[in-house]
């Protein structure tokens, strides 16, 4: 799939002068900025950082760990000897004694465990990362809604001004008539009284475009000033035609996908992953072990319970360790995972359809939108040719001002309309754009 330029160019001009330079922002910028705004633009770097200590203690497991053990105990009966030799006397093991020993335990064959246990341990990071990703995605939305709110209302108050400026000049020819006796004075009241519409409307527009500036402003820490233009995008008509159905057929599979760049599926993957990272754990955790122990310490009696004193002592060996019936376990738990994994390609086939149903109404909205360039450049033309040629019986006396009134009102009504279908068509290529995971340069 081709990767469509699509720029938003917000042009910072003076209210006095269009020839001040420039500064173009695109819409990737605001998308950037909107994120590295946003507070959990700062959670990946924690999760590594949180994941990199457990690694590390994990990664410990293949060392001997010493461990000091203290022990002290009393018991109702001892060993004794039923025999009874002249002369001489067989002491009796204590009933009170204390332990005190240092115990090393070195794995000489884990199966693999430490290996497969900070194998999940990436898993589980990098399904975590991929989930703030896909959090992280969604500002976009954002962006482009204050964006091309914005834009709707820029538009609504060019042609408000456009058309007051229309109406001034005509106020003051409608009091040089009156003046002449050759006009009603009722004219200049209609004039006035269209005039203060045009301006409550305006105020109106004008407090949409200032909330959604600071609503922009907010997502992406930038000031911009009131008096900021924004320049409808120049959207090339050539968006997708794939959908992600024709795209994403067995979703659930590991082939790369040209549209499978929402960061949803990613985590999916990561999900997966994850998932069969676990199954491989626990079918670790049924295998044999084997290890070398050492154990040195003091006690009282010691190895020798003849002995009545203190007395150090060691112990060295190697052991082995297993579970038969772990392995049970171990297939349940794999097939808890494969479940989930299931679970999870539902979700991803739920997403999948959902993407199929957004793009279904974007295109069909597009399609709408395109259509509708020539119906608004007829209209605003027939309603152009109705404006003057009431103007010119409003200038001869042959109409009233609320007769020319009314076809200016019209051909107002379809220049707005007009510019914002222009800014809808950019609006809903850039919103399907960004629903297929499409990046804007």
């Amino acid at each position: 799939m081709c990767r469509t330029a699509v720029a938003l160019a917000a042009v910072l001009v003076a209210p006095s002068s269009v020839a001040r330079a420039q500064e173009i922002l695109s819409l990737s910028q605001l998308h950037a900025a909107a994120i590295a705004r946003d507070a959990r633009s700062r959670t990946p770097a924690l999760l590594r950082e949180a994941s990199a200590l457990r690694d590390r203690v994990i990664a410990t497991d293949r060392f001997a760990q010493p461990q000091l053990n203290a022990q002290a105990t009393h018991q109702s009966d001892v060993t004794e000897l039923p025999i009874r030799i002249p002369g001489s006397s067989i002491p009796t093991p204590p009933y009170s004694r204390y332990q005190l020993t240092l115990d090393l335990d070195q794995p000489l064959y884990d199966a693999g465990a430490v290996k497969s246990r900070r194998a999940l341990e990436r898993g589980r990071l990098g399904e975590a990362e991929s989930d703030v990703t896909q959090q992280l995605y969604r500002l976009r939305f954002d962006v482009n809604a204050a964006v091309f709110t914005a834009l709707l209302q820029q538009e609504q108050l060019d042609a408000l001004d456009a058309t007051r400026m229309l109406l001034d000049q005509r106020m003051v020819e409608a009091v040089t008539r009156v003046r002449e006796g050759a006009a009603l004075a009722r004219d200049t009241s209609i004039i006035r009284a269209e005039l203060l519409r045009l301006d409550e409307a305006r105020a109106d527009v004008a407090s949409r475009y200032r909330a959604a500036l600071r609503t922009l402003a907010s997502l992406t820490g930038r000031a911009f000033d009131p008096a900021v233009r924004l320049r409808v995008p120049d959207i090339p008509a050539n968006v997708p035609v794939v959908t992600p159905v024709e795209d994403s057929l067995g979703a659930s599979s590991h082939a790369p996908s040209r549209l499978r760049n929402r960061p949803e599926f990613a985590r999916f993957d990561a999900t997966r992953a994850r998932l069969e990272l676990e199954g491989r754990a626990a079918a670790v955790e049924a295998r044999p072990r084997v290890s070398a122990f050492v154990q040195a310490g003091v006690g009282q009696p010691g190895l020798n319970q003849l002995r009545p004193d203190a007395d150090a002592f060691y112990v060295a060996g190697i052991r082995a360790a297993w579970r038969p019936f772990a392995r049970a376990d171990a297939d349940r738990r794999a097939e808890q995972a494969r479940l989930q994994q299931r679970l999870t390609d539902l979700e991803e086939r739920a997403f999948v359809d959902a993407l199929e149903r957004a793009t279904i109404a974007e295109r069909e909205e597009i399609s709408t939108l395109e259509d509708a360039q020539s119906r608004d450049r007829e209209l605003i033309s027939a309603r152009e040719q109705i404006e003057q040629i009431a103007r010119l019986e409003f200038e001869e006396g042959t109409t009233t001002a609320a007769a020319w009134i009314s076809t200016q009102s019209d051909l107002l009504a379809a220049r707005i309309a007009a510019r914002r279908h222009l800014v809808e068509l950019a609006y809903a290529r850039v919103r399907l754009l960004t629903t297929l995971g499409v990046s804007l340069p």
